[in-house]
């Protein structure tokens, strides 16, 4: 506030008593004044105080009314156990347990008895016994889903008690897990299922291999087998084997449809060798799909199979999944698969491995076994232009290509373009991390499937989908020109895509540039793009 002009001269004179006593006058009276406001605002204060905690409670009660009428509540009972379905699938076990103290409706669905199909046995607990006996009679008559996990630390008894009870379910048993560290508690437990399981549908045995007998070296489960032939186990499809070592003769159910084999070490007393692989393979002649993974270290070398002739026969064997150092493609040649739809040939050359060249591995094996290949992935395997161009002029029925970390060349590209052009039912391929590539090339090739010729005979299928991810020679215009043809992807698929679980292919900053600078072109309607982002 500005000062008057007698305030002002007031400053410039010396202050006489009756001057002093009137300004102190004055301040008590200000002082008295802000003693007020502060009392005034101290009751607005209180007062706002009382009304935001009348808010919080009209907004706890809200809250309450929501809860009444929200959709988990409103949700068919149905479609709850669905969903505690899916939450025990997913690793959660305690589900059952946790869900049911929601509230009265999620308790009526967790009462289910499909919710506690999934019975999870760990061996070396001290209530190992009430908790399985409690957990089965929540099952009642629903099909289920055991796991049984034995450590070293489990007794016989430990494991025989609750083998037991489930056994006396047996004809309820859908899928079968068993995690041992040893072959004998392996053995304990599947000795006790030689009784019928006729519903049985899937079977899981991971163990590790550290029982020896002395001057044989390493056991096999012996039981495997006889427990779950097609007598006693007639509907037993799919078979998930790991452990330590490779087993020395084939101890798996003859009239399985899928295995998946997994093999963590190779020692000297028991080595990784074609010769025990074609052992294994020559006595499934049932199998549709089979995955085999070798380890990345080794004790003791491959040892390839000196016979040349000698293959193990899989006549209906669809997908074939090799995983492993490339030395395991020495296996190829082995194996004669007539009816092979799916090759997905993947390398450990990403961990540090050296690499062996697979290309004469590879002609081989499909000039021995002429498969009807539609889809072929190589990932982190490289071949050379000839082994190229020989694979694709032998695979008229390629509908599918991934190639992943190739040195793959324009010049073999151009060996695929239309209208006359090797593989010419192949309508995707998808590269990734293919730093000899050029974009050109890839639109070359879409844009040679599109033209059409007048000369007799069928042409080659146009391209109906492109995925480039992290090629250095692709440029964003090429990426562009592909979106303008076909579909291009630029990100992982959704599904049936191995580089989502190893991470290599995340290009999050590579798609939001991409995004960003051609933002107009994305706007404008007049020009469609199929891009996947």
């Amino acid at each position: 506030m500005p000062l008057t002009d007698a305030e002002r001269r007031q400053f410039r004179l010396e202050p006489t008593p009756e001057v002093v006593q009137a300004t102190r006058d004055t301040i008590r009276e200000h002082e008295d004044a802000i003693g007020n406001i502060e009392d005034r605002i101290q009751v607005l204060l209180n007062h706002v105080r009382d009304l935001r905690y009348d808010q919080a409670k009209h907004r706890a009660s809200i809250e309450r009314c929501i809860g009444l009428i929200t959709l988990a509540r409103r949700l068919p009972v149905e479609l709850l156990i669905k969903i505690f379905v899916h939450c025990v699938e997913d690793g959660w076990t305690r589900a059952p347990l946790v869900v049911s103290h929601v509230c009265a409706a999620w308790r009526k669905a967790a009462l289910a008895p499909q919710v506690w199909s999934h019975v999870y046995v760990r061996c070396d607990d001290a209530a190992v016994l009430d908790r399985t006996r409690f957990w089965l009679a929540k099952a009642a008559g629903a099909y289920l889903h055991v796991t049984i996990v034995a450590s070293w630390r489990a007794q016989s008894a430990g494991i025989m008690g609750p083998m037991a009870l489930l056994a006396e379910r047996r004809a309820q048993w859908r899928s079968l897990r068993v995690e041992t560290d040893t072959w004998r508690h392996a053995d304990i437990i599947l000795m006790e299922c030689r009784e019928a399981t006729p519903e049985l549908r899937e079977l899981d045995v991971r163990t590790a291999a550290l029982d020896t007998v002395q001057g044989e070296g390493t056991l096999d489960p012996v039981y495997l087998a006889r427990s779950f032939g097609v007598e006693t186990a007639p509907r037993l499809t799919t078979l998930s084997y790991v452990s330590t070592i490779i087993p020395a003769s084939s101890i798996f159910p003859s009239h399985i449809t899928d295995l998946t084999l997994e093999v963590k070490e190779s020692p000297v007393r028991r080595p990784l060798s074609t010769a025990a692989i074609i052992n294994v393979l020559e006595r499934l002649p049932e199998l549709r799909t089979l995955s085999f993974s070798m380890p990345l270290m080794y004790e003791h070398e491959f040892v390839s199979e000196p016979d040349s002739d000698r293959t193990a026969s899989l006549p209906a064997l669809t997908t074939l999944t090799l995983y492993g150092p490339t030395d395991l493609n020495e296996l190829l040649p082995h194996l004669y698969t007539p009816a092979l739809r799916n090759l997905h040939l993947r390398s450990l050359e990403d961990l540090g491995y050296r690499q062996h060249p697979i290309g004469p591995s590879l002609v081989r094996f499909i000039r021995a076994s002429a498969p009807p290949l539609e889809l072929l992935e190589l990932h982190d395997i490289d071949l050379d232009p000839e082994t190229f161009a020989t694979c694709f002029d032998a695979l008229p029925l390629l509908r599918e290509l991934r190639l992943h970390e190739s040195s793959i060349s324009d010049a073999i590209v151009q060996l695929l373009n239309g209208p006359r052009g090797l593989c010419p039912r192949l309508r995707r391929i998808d590269v990734r991390w293919c730093g000899h590539l050029r974009g050109r090339a890839l639109v070359d090739l879409v844009r040679s499937r599109r033209a059409v010729d007048d000369l007799a005979g069928s042409v080659s299928d146009p391209i109906e989908e492109v995925g480039v991810i992290n090629c250095c020679f692709v440029t964003e215009d090429d990426v562009l020109d592909l979106a303008r043809m076909t579909v291009c992807r630029v990100v992982t698929r959704e599904s049936d895509d191995y580089c989502r679980t190893t991470g290599c292919c995340i290009n999050q900053r590579y798609r939001t540039r991409l995004r960003l600078r051609h933002m107009s072109e994305f706007i404008d309607r007049k020009e469609e793009l199929k891009l996947v982002l």
